[in-house]
């Protein structure tokens, strides 16, 4: 092997190219980047790394806007990664002054990718050595969209998708748990995809939130808690649910009444009450409120 992975244009005897699988290697060692679609919205996730204390933290961004239109995320060289954002910013700009249009989602995405593929047949250079989430609007149709790419320069489309330190992990999770839904669900989907590999919950976690009017904007560390605290709290419901033990205090306007859990139906989210229902422990009281039948409740 070793005659072979000096130089990034020979093939190996098996067909591989070690030079682009050791690139492929230093994505998988990176931080992990998470990218979902929804209806209206589309959301990159990252795994943020504890900074020292001295250093600004606002000058360590993973996620980055590659026009008004178009935002991406990486996983692997943050130095490589600078250098693919500008060129991909010079040519967002190169095609609004020839064209007179903005890039869509996919022509920037072929653009990064073929860079990354040049660097994978030319001598006297090396592999990009990242993965990018490129998330964005189309410019024509105003439907979401998002992409990957990978050093080899291969891309494609995806519902959600991740990248990165445990992305095999991130990806199942999304697999068995992904549903097309609006903003707040689809943000609140990508930050449960991070915290299956994210140990120290809200604090590590880098969200941005592309929606067709307000364009890209990245969450405050206090929003992002706000979303962890109600995570949390569904979990630990669905959990004592699962038990025969549901505790009236994991919901909000939640009431203990002849032995059973009254809620306001606007103050429980969707996905739990749908998941409650299928458990059969649901019965609807009237149009606004639902009660959640079980021997063995908690006294609020």
């Amino acid at each position: 092997m070793a005659r072979y992975d000096r130089a990034i244009t020979v093939f190996s005897p098996d067909g591989h190219l070690f030079q682009v699988e050791y690139a492929l290697e230093a994505v998988r060692k990176g931080n992990a980047a998470v990218g979902v679609r929804g209806t209206d919205t589309v959301v990159l996730g990252v795994e943020k790394k504890s900074t020292p204390k001295l250093q600004d933290s606002r000058s360590v961004r993973k996620i980055a806007s590659l026009d008004t239109h178009i935002a991406l995320a990486c996983a692997g060289l943050k130095a490589d990664a600078r250098v693919l954002i500008n060129r991909a910013r010079v040519e967002c700009q190169s095609h609004r002054l020839t064209v007179e249009d903005p890039v869509t989602v996919e022509y920037i995405t072929r653009y990064i990718a073929g860079l990354q593929q040049k660097y994978t047949q030319s001598g006297g250079v090396r592999p990009f050595g990242l993965s990018t989430l490129i998330v964005g609007f189309d410019p024509y149709t105003d439907k979401p969209a998002l992409y990957q790419t990978d050093p080899s320069g291969t891309f494609s489309a995806w519902k959600a998708n991740a990248t990165g330190r445990n992305s095999n992990s991130m990806r199942e999770f999304l697999e068995k748990n992904y549903k097309e839904t609006s903003c707040k669900e689809t943000i609140k989907l990508a930050i449960r995809a991070l915290l299956e590999v994210v140990e120290s919950g809200g604090k590590n976690i880098e969200i941005a939130v592309m929606t067709q009017k307000d364009g890209l904007r990245e969450l405050e560390e206090a929003e992002i808690d706000e979303y962890v605290a109600e995570i949390e709290a569904e979990k630990a419901a669905a959990e004592a649910a699962k038990k025969g033990m549901l505790d009236c205090s994991v919901f909000q306007n939640a009431y203990q009444v002849n032995g059973m859990c009254l809620l306001l139906l606007a103050a429980v989210d969707a996905t739990l009450v749908s998941k409650l229902c299928e458990e059969g422990n649901l019965c609807r009281v009237d149009e606004r409120h639902i009660q959640i039948q079980d021997a063995g409740f908690v006294q609020r």
